[in-house]
């Protein structure tokens, strides 16, 4: 017997929302989605989806396991110090163009995922594309100590 703290209801729901969310974004090419629910006093898994999308390119992959960049997970919290901060709304534009920055160690070019640009986005585009050259951006107003 396979004990689960899985809950048939949360997870057919996990699973509708997401089902919803990518016809939602198959337009912009999103083909996988994952979710996980965590009970947080108890810690109980409450609904595991590792895949949702028919067409998916990645089937065999659980996208709650897979491993991601760290970036992409600091990023939610930069934008939320600086909007604490008042720097930033999710209006603000960012622009998202090739920069290249003098560091200690040397010049650091940062890059977004797919090597494109896109010039002047919105913090809440920024966020949602999980783009790296406006989180860059937002560091520099926030800087580095604080964040």
């Amino acid at each position: 017997m396979v004990r689960s703290s899985i809950d048939a209801d949360v997870q057919r729901l996990v699973r509708a929302a997401l089902d919803r969310q990518l016809v939602a974004l198959g337009q912009r090419n999103v083909r996988d989605a994952a979710a996980v629910v965590v009970d947080n006093e108890t810690g109980r898994i409450l609904a595991w989806v590792g895949r949702a999308g028919a067409a998916s390119r990645a089937a065999a992959v659980d996208g709650v396991t897979a491993p991601r960049q760290a970036g992409s997970t600091l990023k939610p919290q930069l934008y939320a110090l600086a909007l604490e901060r008042r720097l930033l709304t999710a209006a603000s534009l960012l622009d998202d163009s090739p920069v290249d920055l003098e560091t200690a160690t040397g010049l650091y070019i940062p890059q977004n995922y797919d090597r494109r640009f896109r010039g002047a986005v919105s913090v809440r585009t920024a966020v949602g594309n999980s783009l790296n050259v406006p989180a860059v951006r937002a560091l520099l107003l926030t800087g580095v100590e604080p964040f």
